[in-house]
């Protein structure tokens, strides 16, 4: 049970923030958005650490961290650095398509999902099925209304911008729960963040991006709902299997939708809001699983 309210938390703080976007990019370079969210949020992770390595205070809440191998180390940052390519073509299709058009291919999870069966051996059940099926004609409900108006170059660039997002956090979310049991919670959560940090300098400096002045406060609510996002994320994995995780995130994409009517009125049909009931319903059948 513990585990279901850490994946909704997560979700509430990652379907903000997937929406915020949005409004944090708008006239200015989300790399540059990308690196400075990463800097507060590096930071505040790394202070964290110190305080826990030296004096154990948020042990208690997060567990004890394991000393882990060289190897693993090596295999985590790998894993990290891949997963920034996700959160780098997701707030890139922002810049050009609709929350509610770039949200619901992203958050599909099919690359996730195969990884959690071909790879990691879980075992697959009727309910999944049953499942990943609502899960499919939600979106398909929900995607259909953005169709109408969009030039075929402006769909096709923002459907292998989603699907190229779907892959890297589909494949590299579900790989989490190995660099989380080797290096624990925190440490682990702030080799995230300093990889995504160094990924986004990394790209500015290969376009020469200029610096820019932008509105640190949208940044730093960027930077706060990542920080809960992805702890009580992280502590998920210690307390629910992969399944779970995997469907009850779709919570991220309705409050990515509800959120995105709030911030910027990406009003929904009657048949977005029917997917959105279909995705929730598959949510309760893996919770029953």
């Amino acid at each position: 049970m513990l585990g279901f309210v850490f994946i909704f938390l997560s979700a509430v703080c990652f379907g903000f923030s997937n929406a915020y976007w949005k409004s944090a990019i708008q006239q200015v370079s989300f790399l540059q958005v990308i690196f400075l969210r990463g800097l507060y949020t590096s930071a505040f992770f790394a202070f964290c650490y110190l305080i826990d390595y030296n004096w154990g205070l948020f042990e208690p809440w997060l567990g004890s961290s394991p000393t882990p191998q060289l190897n693993q180390l090596a295999w985590t940052v790998g894993l990290c650095l891949f997963s920034s390519l996700g959160l780098y073509f997701f707030v890139r299709n922002l810049k050009s398509a609709t929350i509610s058009y770039v949200a619901p291919i992203s958050s599909i999870n099919l690359f996730g999902i195969l990884t959690a069966y071909l790879f990691l051996n879980e075992a697959w059940l009727i309910q999944h099925s049953i499942a990943l099926l609502l899960v499919v004609f939600g979106i398909i409900l929900i995607f259909q209304h953005d169709l109408r108006g969009v030039s075929p170059k402006v769909a096709y660039k923002s459907l292998l911008g989603s699907l190229l997002t779907s892959f890297f956090w589909g494949v590299s979310y579900t790989l989490f729960k190995f660099p989380i049991q080797w290096l624990g919670v925190l440490p682990f959560t702030l080799i995230l963040e300093v990889c995504v940090t160094c990924m986004a300098g990394l790209c500015m400096i290969y376009q020469k991006e200029a610096w820019v002045k932008i509105e640190k406060n949208k940044v730093q609510r960027l930077a706060i709902c990542l920080v809960f996002g992805s702890l009580f994320l992280h502590l998920a994995y210690l307390q629910a299997n992969l399944w779970q995780i995997i469907f009850v995130g779709k919570f991220q994409l309705v409050f990515t939708l509800f959120f995105g009517q709030v911030l910027f009125r990406d009003r929904m049909s009657l048949l977005q809001w029917l997917g959105v009931s279909l995705i929730i319903l598959s949510i309760y059948l893996v919770a029953l699983a």
